[in-house]
């Protein structure tokens, strides 16, 4: 008799159901992982409410991506050094052979996941038996904010401005900090999110009270020109705000760097005045091993609090409609499934 699991499907703009499926069948290569955290992403999101088909997953698909959990079961060819009941964050992009086009399918929002062709440090890494796992599953998405921040290899004395408070850009706050740079400010509209920022030491603007430009000279100061700008080293997209980052563009001063993760829509600037500051653009997705393993560490020796604020609300794999409209409203930053409540 096939063995079943539970699994979200998703079939149509806001209409998810969890369903029985049969359990992956494991291959010689291959490792079957038991789902124990899921976190949700904005594209989960984006996912619910505007349709799968714009983001790889198609109707009577599985999807999630966001996932820690352990290892139930493993191929005749698996190395050795792939253990079963040990707890593993799961690479979704390297889990099975469509890379980031199939990551969303990943399985995280089913009961158990195929990780094909597993191998330790491409798509499996190992946790300690004693990691909590509610902090753990937020290695994907701050790798994703990580690798933004640090892709300019900034010096700890760099001025720099994180746009969006979410998951994405807390995460990139916490990968600088984790490096030992402290002159961070953290911007957004939301005060909740501020208020998570807040908590990992550094400064924020709220702009829908605040004037971005004032604030960020007066903490920053003013670079010489002809229009006083702040002196800031680089700013880092994480809010997928054209309006925001089109304001940042202006400010740019000689060689600021621009490390973009969220925007995907068309941004304006003012051609002359950025062509003649000479700046650096960065476009970043995704994440490197390296990233991870950097990300992984920083959660297990807790270099920040940033894995205890993160998650804020939990809830049961037969609730994802709830948790994916909660997610969507706001009132929380990380939003995850827990298939142990």
């Amino acid at each position: 008799m096939t063995k079943m699991m539970k699994c979200a499907i998703y079939n149509s703009v806001q209409n998810v159901t969890v369903e029985e499926r049969p359990i992956p069948e494991v291959k010689e290569n291959d490792v079957l992982v038991k789902v124990l955290r899921a976190g949700i992403c904005g594209s989960d999101v984006g996912i619910y409410y505007h349709g799968g088909e714009n983001y790889g997953v198609f109707p009577g698909s599985q999807f999630g991506h966001e996932f820690v959990g352990i290892v139930v079961e493993k191929g005749k060819n698996v190395s050795d050094d792939i253990k079963l009941e040990e707890k593993v964050f799961v690479d979704p992009v390297m889990s099975q052979p469509y890379g980031v086009a199939g990551s969303t399918m990943a399985g995280a929002f089913s009961e158990y996941a195929l990780v094909q062709n597993a191998k330790i440090g491409v798509n499996l890494y190992p946790l300690d038996d004693d990691v909590d796992l509610d902090q753990a599953v937020i290695i994907e998405p701050m790798s994703v904010g990580a690798q933004g921040a640090l892709a300019f290899n900034p010096k700890l004395d760099d001025k720099i401005v994180v746009l969006g408070a979410g998951p994405i850009g807390l995460g990139a706050t916490a990968g600088l900090l984790g490096r030992g740079i402290k002159n961070v400010v953290v911007v957004d509209r939301n005060e909740l999110r501020l208020s998570k920022a807040a908590l990992l030491g550094v400064k924020t603007i709220n702009t829908s009270t605040e004037n971005l430009k004032d604030k960020l000279i007066e903490i920053f100061g003013t670079y010489p020109s002809y229009d006083p700008i702040p002196d800031v080293d680089m700013y880092v997209d994480a809010a997928g705000a054209p309006p925001l980052l089109s304001e940042v563009f202006n400010y740019a001063r000689n060689h600021t760097k621009y490390a973009i993760i969220s925007v995907f829509q068309k941004v304006e600037l003012e051609g002359r005045p950025f062509i003649a500051a000479q700046p650096i653009i960065y476009g970043s997705q995704g994440y490197t091993h390296e990233t991870i393993v950097e990300v992984i560490d920083h959660i297990l020796n807790k270099k920040t609090p940033i894995a205890s604020i993160m998650v804020t609300h939990k809830f049961k794999q037969e609730d994802i409609s709830k948790a994916l409209e909660f997610a969507a409203s706001g009132q929380g930053i990380k939003v995850i499934i827990d298939y142990e409540l």
